[in-house]
């Protein structure tokens, strides 16, 4: 037991026994009219320490202890009328058996035995008295407590239990305290570190660790957790997020431990556990590139430019000063929406394109206009079922469509060309995969001659975007489930939107030629696992409320995702978390006649050729379907 939970318990006795003494007191009181005489008050003192004793016994035989200062209820309620009841049956025994010998043993005179026994008007009157004044001492509070919190209510005012008490936690409880509206009331902290404990910060005691959320919550009234940790792991936060479901009280999270030290962000930029916070590894956190002029004063052209990534490197792309960034995609509400986004902050630094990168004579009036100097190509199909039905539309655009982007960068004599790519063009069961492969082939074949510097990155899925699990997996919670997961072990490498596009603006402030960039990604993580945890965080409970439901294989899916090929040797480089490898050795004229032929095949939609024409140009291509598994 802890030394507050200590002191808390036995304030509450001492509080117990001045109210059993006060009720013994007034049962003499009401008894006599309040005229008690000398030798009525005598025997009132020779007793009391008998009720006392008496009744804190069975309060705390009925667990009226266990509880600290916790919110009365109706169970704590009958336990102190059942309490009381049998220690009045027995102090009404003992008035009979016991009492009437007290005076002897106290060494009083013959002559006192009329007070020998408490009137028995007045034992009533004490029961009722204890009921009343023990009860309502419980319930007061719970009543103090309810009409402040109505009040907080009213102003809109959440009680918030702080998880961390250093230097984030601290922080951010004086902004709550000064902030102009008050939005959180801190009640408590949190902390896993002893000499933390037992201690108080701006009045707000730290009232235990990390473990003892539950009795935290309930001691305190928390209607919110708020984790001011600074390096929480996934691990360490999903503990914390289970004991606050359990629990039933919301729980949010800094947006950024060291914006609230520096005072860039208040606590009304509070936000809610995301499932990015639960992957099972900690974030990347990657440095802005040192050369940050291979940017300034460049006009960028983004293909695919109203995806999750492409957008995304239009937003970030626009902190380093390039002259103008052209955004072109196929599909004019996406590229309608990122643009109209941009406008205000950018200007005429922003220019719009609706095309196709598999029309070349489009691409080539994009590029006479806007003579862009560097290339960001993020345009790609990426669903593994539609392009395992359509191979054909695989080719056009993740074959067809590179080849031409890529070829129009080394014609135009752009600086650099950079490849988004993807983990399922590692040893691919699929069309998209083997695709890709294909495109990372092109862009390498095409650095061997040419002065642009052509650069890929390889990573695995994107939390948030628009073709991931995320978005599906909230569809199916909305509806009340259940969530489909193709097989429960199934994997894969995940990452945010910020942490792909930071690679990919890293990569490209590289200067060597040819070069396949992989981050490192940590654990992969199970895909039935980020299931639970987004059920979790939608405040069901999985496989109860909401269930799991395994649907099997689909064709061309793999059960464990990689990111590197056979050949391939893994290279550190000085930039963190970011590691190189060159790719495998190709030849590049077999390349050429097979992209060709492979665009002939995709025009006539001829599917079985075109799979036979990427196993011999992708040797560990390996088609698989849901039957073969």
């Amino acid at each position: 037991m802890n030394t507050m939970i200590k002191w808390q318990r036995l304030g509450l006795v001492a509080m117990d026994a001045v109210l059993v003494a006060l009720a013994l007191y007034m049962g003499y009181a009401l008894r006599f009219n309040f005229d008690i005489r000398r030798d009525d008050y005598n025997q009132y003192l020779l007793v009391v320490g008998l009720f006392v004793v008496v009744r804190l016994f069975l309060f705390w035989a009925f667990n009226l202890y266990r509880g600290i200062l916790r919110y009365a209820s109706t169970t704590e309620l009958v336990a102190i009328f059942a309490s009381s009841a049998i220690g009045s049956v027995a102090l009404a025994a003992a008035n009979v058996l016991v009492i009437p010998f007290v005076p002897a043993m106290a060494g009083l005179p013959e002559h006192a035995g009329h007070l020998q026994r408490v009137p028995w008007p007045a034992l009533i009157i004490e029961f009722s008295l204890t009921i009343l004044l023990v009860g309502g001492g419980r319930f007061s509070r719970r009543f103090l407590v309810s009409v402040l919190r109505r009040r907080e209510d009213s102003l809109g005012v959440r009680r918030v239990l702080v998880v961390g008490a250093g230097d984030a936690g601290e922080a951010v409880v004086r902004m709550m305290r000064h902030a102009a509206v008050r939005a959180f009331e801190p009640v408590a902290f949190a902390d896993d570190d002893p000499n933390k404990q037992h201690r108080r910060i701006h009045g707000i005691p730290v009232a235990g660790s990390t473990k003892d959320l539950g009795r935290i919550i309930d001691e305190f009234g928390a209607e919110e957790v708020l984790i001011a940790l600074p390096r929480v792991g996934p691990e360490k936060l999903n503990e914390i997020v289970h004991q606050c479901e359990h629990a039933r009280v919301g729980f949010k999270i800094l947006p950024s431990v060291q914006d609230v030290l520096s005072g860039r962000v208040s606590v009304n930029q509070i936000r809610p556990v995301e499932i990015e916070d639960l992957l099972g590894r900690d974030e990347i956190e990657l440095e802005l590139p040192a050369d940050r002029n291979y940017i300034k004063d460049e006009v960028i052209l983004i293909t695919g430019a109203g995806g999750s990534i492409g957008s995304e490197l239009c937003r970030q792309l626009l902190k380093f000063g390039p002259k103008q960034i052209v955004l072109m995609g196929k599909g004019e509400n996406s590229i309608y929406e990122i643009s109209t986004e941009l406008a205000q902050a950018a200007g005429d630094r922003i220019a719009s394109v609706i095309g196709d990168i598999r029309d070349e004579s489009k691409l080539q009036a994009v590029a006479a206009q806007y003579k862009p100097s560097i290339f960001f190509h993020a345009a790609a199909h990426k669903h593994v079922p539609l392009m395992e039905a359509h191979p054909d539309e695989a080719v056009k655009n993740n074959i067809v469509g590179t080849r031409n982007v890529a070829r129009l960068a080394d014609t135009v004599g752009a600086k650099k060309f950079i490849l988004i790519s993807s983990d399922k063009a590692v040893r691919p069961t699929n069309v998209m995969g083997a695709t890709k492969r294909v495109a990372e082939m092109i862009v390498f074949c095409l650095a061997r001659t040419s002065k642009t510097q052509f650069a890929a990155v390889r990573f695995g899925n994107v939390l948030g975007s628009r073709g991931s699990v995320i978005p599906l997996f909230k569809r199916q919670i909305a509806r009340g489930g259940p969530i489909t997961v193709t097989h429960p072990d199934v994997t894969r490498y995940f990452m945010t939107i910020p942490e792909a596009v930071s690679l990919v603006i890293e990569a490209g402030s590289a200067r060597e030629q040819r070069r396949l960039y992989l981050l490192d990604m940590g654990q992969p993580v199970k895909i039935s696992d980020l299931a639970r945890n987004l059920i979790r965080l939608s405040g069901f409970d999985p496989d109860k409320e909401i269930g799991i439901q395994f649907t099997g294989m689909r064709p061309g899916e793999k059960l464990i995702e990689e990111l590197l090929t056979a050949g391939e040797d893994v290279k550190a480089t000085d930039m963190g978390k970011i590691f190189i490898t060159e790719p495998d050795e190709v030849d590049c004229g077999k390349l050429w006649v097979a992209v060709d032929e492979l665009a002939r095949l995709a025009q006539a939609c001829d599917s079985n050729a075109i799979r036979a024409g990427l196993r011999e140009l992708v040797p560990d291509y390996t088609p698989e379907t849901a039957g073969e598994r």
